[in-house]
Formats: structure tokens, C-alpha cells, sequence
């Protein structure tokens, strides 16, 4: 008797795992969701695989409306890995629109190396170019990772030299402040940007001007969409975004898990934010305080310059040759009588006048 109750309770115990495990399953199908805890996701942060698609999918969102709302026809360009999720990702909202802010995916890969003659590169570019096909609105929006800015100003340059009558605007996708080295129009800070563009699989072919003879290696189009899951969850979140918050989402709520690791990197970052945030405190006391003793100062200034209106006073002479000296700070003046007065001697306003004895 004991034996069948035995029986009967693993039984039950198995038939419970088995549906456990098919909920999980049905879970992460659903809607094509699934955990990417296969993917690799390079050096572990603060952030889950839910964070950053959760960022890069609102920052996308948002420099998109930002570029229609403008309502001029606007070309934004797609020129490497940097970028390409994120245009992956307009491309895919409801409100895109190709007919006022359209997307073209432009190769165009430096690695930090300045060209030996910029006009030959342009020009083998502006050929391939010309052979697809390729056309730009005058508004073109350039949006890259910017660090040395040799990329973006080659692209910039091979633009100007193939369509010649451009306004370009520079969008900086960075993971901090202070790693563009060249002015840009707009700097976005985006901690994740690092993983799309260094960790995540590649939607973007390299072009290099090693390469521009190359039809063949000039691809204008993304790769790999179906076998890239990062790219199908952007593209599903995309889909329904804003009217479906990424963490309502069942992708997001399957990708974000908090392990201990993550948990304690939120706290380094907790500390660091805080730090940040004391430092610019300081900062703006600092300014604040040095502003109030210039203002000081500058009222000091008003009132010495009216109580010293219609009063003069009377210079030392020297001799060989004849100069005037300020009795109170000492300056010298040259054979004129002007002296320089320093800032706060009582004789500054005053009018020197030489004795006539």
C-alpha cells in the first residue's frame, strides 16, 4: 500500500514538472518572445539584455518623432554597426514615415584611419553611390558613434562630394560625455551603445576605402535579420512601441533577469551617479560663489566710480623723463598724464591733476 502511494506521489511529482516546464515554454513562445540568454552580451553591467533594448528602443523612438516633427523631407543615414540598430528600430515604429524622414544604409568604415587623399576615396564612394542608384534629401541627418570623428567626417565629406549642395546635421551616440573628440550637433548618451556596436552581431557590413572599387562588397541593406534574435526582438518591440512599453513586453519581461552580479553593478553605478551628482553640486557652488564675489566686486566698482565723480587728485611727477605715479597703487603712467590705475585704488575715477607750484 505504502509502495503504490509512493508511486502515485512521484508520479504526480513528475507530471507537475513536466507542466511546469511547458508553461515556461509557452511563456517565451509567446508572441515569438524568447529568453537570449544564449547571446553573447560581452562585459556584464548594470544593465540586463531588457535595459538596453528598453534604451535603445526610446532614444530611437524619440530622435525619430524629433526628425518628422521637423516636417521637412530629411535623409537620415545609416553609415555602419554603430547606428544600424537603432535605424533598425525606426524602421520599424508605427510612425515611420519614408515619404518625409526615410533611412539609407551607407557603409562607410574608417577605423580611426585619416585618408592619405580624401578626394580619390570620395570619389571611388560617389561611383558606387551613383551605380545603386543611391540618392540623399538636402537635409541628411549623419548618426554614428563618435569618438576620434574620423568616420563621420569622411562620410560627411564623401556626401558634400557627391551630392555638393548638403546641410548635415552630426547625431552622436555615445556611452559618455567627453568621448567625441570633434564638435557634433547633438550628443546622445546611451550606456548600451557599446554592446550594438562592438558585442552584438553585425547588421552592417564593413566598407573600407581599400574596398571602394568593390561593387560587390557595397551592401546598402541590413544582414542577418533572421538569424540575429536581437534584431527580431527590436523589430517586435518596435512594432507596437509607444502604445506597448518595452517592459510590458514579453521579450523584455524574458530578458531581464537581475542576477547577483547585475544587482551589485547597480550599486557601483548607484555610488558612481551619486558621486556625479555631488561633483556637479560642488561645481555649481563653486561657479555660484565666484559669480556673487564678481558681482561684489562690480558694485564696489559702481560705487567708487560715483563717489569719486568731480574729485581728482595729485600725481607724483618723476623726471627723466616726465611721468606720472599714483600715489596709492604706485602705477606708472607714460609721458601722458593717464595712469592704469589698479583694481580698487580710491584714485581710479578720480581726475589727476599736476601741481602748479
Amino acid at each position: 500500500m505504502k509502495k503504490t502511494y509512493k508511486k502515485k506521489k512521484n508520479a504526480k511529482k513528475i507530471t507537475e514538472t513536466i507542466r511546469r516546464n511547458r508553461r515556461r515554454r509557452m511563456r517565451q513562445m509567446k508572441g515569438g518572445a524568447r529568453n537570449l540568454g544564449d547571446v553573447p552580451f560581452g562585459i556584464i553591467t548594470h544593465q540586463t539584455m531588457g535595459d538596453c533594448i528598453k534604451e535603445l528602443i526610446e532614444a530611437s523612438f524619440s530622435i525619430y518623432e524629433k526628425l518628422l516633427i521637423k516636417g521637412v523631407p530629411i535623409t537620415i543615414v545609416c553609415g555602419g554597426q554603430s547606428p544600424s540598430y537603432y535605424c533598425l528600430a525606426m524602421m520599424n515604429f508605427k510612425i515611420y514615415n519614408p515619404d518625409l524622414v526615410n533611412i539609407v544604409i551607407l557603409p562607410h568604415s574608417k577605423g580611426g584611419k585619416r585618408a592619405e587623399n580624401q578626394v580619390a576615396e570620395n570619389t571611388a564612394y560617389c561611383k558606387q553611390l551613383r551605380k545603386k542608384g543611391i540618392d540623399v534629401r538636402p537635409n541628411v541627418v549623419i548618426i554614428d558613434g563618435v569618438h576620434s570623428g574620423t568616420g563621420i567626417l569622411a562620410l560627411e565629406s564623401a556626401l558634400q562630394h557627391c551630392f555638393h549642395i548638403l546641410t548635415i546635421t552630426k547625431i552622436a551616440i555615445n556611452a559618455r560625455h567627453g568621448v567625441s573628440e570633434i564638435p557634433v550637433d547633438e550628443e546622445i548618451i546611451l550606456q548600451c551603445e557599446p554592446k550594438f556596436s562592438d558585442d552584438f552581431p553585425r547588421l552592417v557590413t564593413s566598407y573600407h576605402p581599400k574596398d571602394f572599387h568593390d561593387e560587390s562588397k557595397f551592401i546598402t541593406e541590413f544582414i542577418g535579420l533572421s538569424d540575429n534574435p536581437i534584431a527580431q526582438m527590436i523589430i517586435e518591440i518596435a512594432k507596437s512601441y509607444p502604445e506597448i512599453r518595452v517592459e510590458d513586453t514579453d521579450w523584455f519581461k524574458l530578458n531581464n533577469e537581475i542576477t547577483d552580479l547585475v544587482r551589485s553593478k547597480r550599486e557601483e553605478e548607484k555610488i558612481r551617479k551619486l558621486e556625479i551628482a555631488e561633483a556637479i553640486k560642488l561645481q555649481h557652488k563653486i561657479q555660484y560663489e565666484k559669480k556673487c564675489k564678481e558681482e561684489k566686486m562690480n558694485r564696489e566698482e559702481e560705487v567708487r566710480k560715483m563717489s569719486a565723480m568731480g574729485q581728482s587728485y595729485e600725481p607724483i611727477v618723476l623726471t627723466d623723463p616726465k611721468r606720472y605715479q599714483c600715489p596709492i597703487c604706485s602705477n606708472i603712467s607714460g609721458t601722458a598724464l593717464q595712469v592704469i590705475h589698479n583694481l580698487g585704488c580710491t584714485n581710479k575715477y578720480k581726475t589727476p591733476k599736476e601741481s602748479t607750484e
